[in-house]
């Protein structure tokens, strides 16, 4: 199914997610890895900021600040972005490495230099790209390692709009990152290492920084680490917040079979409403801040419809109309099915 995409003309937060053809579980500890550098590869050379991520056996979640402004930049970093895509190989498409790009644009005729640095910045700051690059290049590598040939991905993929709020980016990526344990996968959300949020304890600054970032009142990162901690567990699991402390038990009990509803709690129960949605933030914001301005640019754009999610705290969820059979964002199960 294709659609218009809804895209911020400033800098936007997006949820990204897709699947593989036939919901099959093709991803195993071999094929998660090697998604993961792809995507650190493709956020690179995107200019993209990754703020979390999990990709399991059949399907992925992103969670990342794209800022169309990153297209404007000077040609040295056009060639470390180039390098941190393709390495020291030499890209098909311009038969170049990154060297022999430098050297192009230094002293190639102007007109030449220019076409590469157009092509290149075309593909930057820009959520399609981004996530052409990302699924088109894993799809390549895949195929050559199994000998398969075609499509790995169902469909399109999926994109909703987040208001760029620390509280609400905060409780998608605590969604995201309790993933592997909702389908039963991991205890712990830090026990699963192809996530963001292991990646973040394991030292990546990056995410580190992008975490914290959700947390501006904590005086430090450490202590927003143990905030979002708070968050994953639930109000109801924590024992200090000063220490961020949690009872493993009562946590299970709250993730897996109710108890006092965090906020990823709701959010689990809502999912497939708001992730069906174009975008997502507050009502004002879906009225008359860039989430409207963003809407308006639709040639139907959908009508924005309330959702409390917790201590009074509403946002605003504006539906894609689907077509049967439909993209929906695909869900974790205890056996890691979508």
């Amino acid at each position: 199914m294709s659609e218009i995409r809804i895209l911020s003309e400033k800098i936007g937060v997006y949820h990204l997610f897709g699947r593989i053809v036939h919901k099959r579980r093709l991803l195993g500890e071999a094929e998660r890895d090697v998604w993961v550098r792809a995507l650190h590869r493709a956020a690179a050379f995107s200019g993209v900021e990754l703020i979390t991520y999990c990709v399991l056996g059949n399907h992925f979640h992103i969670l990342a600040r794209v800022d169309p402004a990153a297209r404007a930049c000077d040609d040295a970093e056009l060639v470390r972005r180039f390098r941190a895509l393709y390495g020291e190989s030499k890209a098909q498409w311009c038969a170049l490495d990154a060297s022999g790009l430098a050297h192009a644009l230094a002293h190639d005729p102007p007109s030449t230099a220019d076409r590469l640095r157009e092509r290149l910045r075309a593909r930057m700051g820009s959520v399609p790209e981004f996530m052409r690059t990302l699924r088109q290049r894993y799809t390549k590598w895949y195929n050559r390692t199994h000998d398969t040939v075609g499509t790995l991905w169902a469909e399109c993929y999926g994109s909703v709009l987040v208001q760029d709020m620390p509280w609400l980016v905060a409780l998608v990526a605590a969604y995201i990152d309790l993933n592997p344990v909702r389908a039963g996968l991991a205890d712990l959300p830090e026990d699963y290492r192809w996530s963001g949020y292991a990646a973040a304890l394991a030292g990546q600054t990056d995410l580190r920084a992008a975490l914290a970032a959700c947390f501006p009142s904590e005086e430090s990162e450490d202590k927003a680490f143990a905030a979002y901690r708070l968050l994953m567990f639930g109000r109801g699991a924590a024992e200090k917040r000063d220490r961020g402390s949690v009872d493993r038990g009562a946590w299970l009990e709250a993730v897996r079979r109710g108890g006092e509803l965090a906020p990823h709690e709701l959010l689990q129960l809502r999912a497939r409403f708001m992730t069906r949605g174009r975008a997502m933030g507050t009502v004002e914001w879906m009225r008359s801040g860039e989430g409207g301005a963003a809407l308006t640019r639709l040639r139907k754009p959908p009508q924005p419809v309330p959702v409390e999610v917790i201590d009074g705290e509403d946002i605003a969820v504006a539906h894609r109309r689907l077509a049967s059979g439909g993209l929906g964002m695909p869900e974790a199960t205890e056996d890691g099915e979508a």
